[in-house]
């Protein structure tokens, strides 16, 4: 029985080792977009880590039209925002979450790549932090418009994976501090480039669908 139990031993040394196959990117983004606009949509282009194009989709189905701006930031505050004020003595802010939980779907980040080739999707969860300069707990139009910090958390999803990314499974994060709410048709510049870490790893392994009795027959 020894040789037996030698033999599936090595197959799971196989199994772990190809697993623990993992790659770690740090990426630079640019790009433009807004949650004032139809579509909520970001996208630009990958500056740096890989070469390609980005977006970041949310579904804003449910949210009033970009036509009428103010509806749109008064549902938006009033939705995400609002009651997240943290009143901490010289930190006070609002925080917006946008997750599964606050959203019909969860924000989607496609990567799609040139170098190293295929494209990368990935569930997206992100906060926008807005400073209350005035520690008054009331929103006021510089603190609207003034530059807010982003932070971003990722969970690749396998089955959107292709080419250099397939079978691949991950997570990473990322900021940036030039999210503004800006009226339509103006779109929000990220003017200053986020960066993402990406930790990726190999989570595939070839199979063949087969009944455990059928497996056990190859040990006997």
């Amino acid at each position: 029985m020894r040789p037996v139990a030698i033999t599936f031993l090595s197959v799971l040394v196989l199994l772990c080792a190809a697993q623990a196959h993992a790659d770690s990117y740090m990426i630079q983004l640019t790009g433009s977009g807004g949650l004032m606009l139809n579509g909520a949509d970001y996208s630009g282009t990958i500056d740096a880590g890989m070469a390609g194009t980005w977006t970041l989709d949310l579904d804003d189905s449910l949210w009033p039209d970009e036509s009428d701006s103010t509806a749109r930031f008064d549902y938006i505050w009033s939705t995400f925002f609002a009651d997240n004020y943290n009143d901490i003595t010289g930190g006070e802010h609002w925080m917006g979450y946008f997750t599964a939980g606050t959203l019909p779907s969860c924000p989607l980040l496609i990567l799609d790549t040139s170098v190293p080739g295929g494209v990368l999707g990935m569930n997206a969860s992100f906060t926008v932090q807005v400073r209350d300069y005035y520690a008054d707990g009331v929103l006021s139009q510089y603190e609207k418009h003034h530059s807010c910090q982003m932070a971003f958390t990722y969970s690749v999803e396998t089955p959107l994976g292709t080419g250099a990314f397939m079978d691949y499974c991950g997570d990473g994060s990322g900021s940036n501090g030039s999210f503004n709410f800006v009226n339509p048709p103006t779109a929000d510049q990220l003017e200053f480039p986020f960066f993402s870490q990406l930790n990726l790893w190999y989570c595939g392994a070839p199979v063949e669908d087969s009944t455990w009795g059928a497996i056990k027959t190859l040990f006997r």
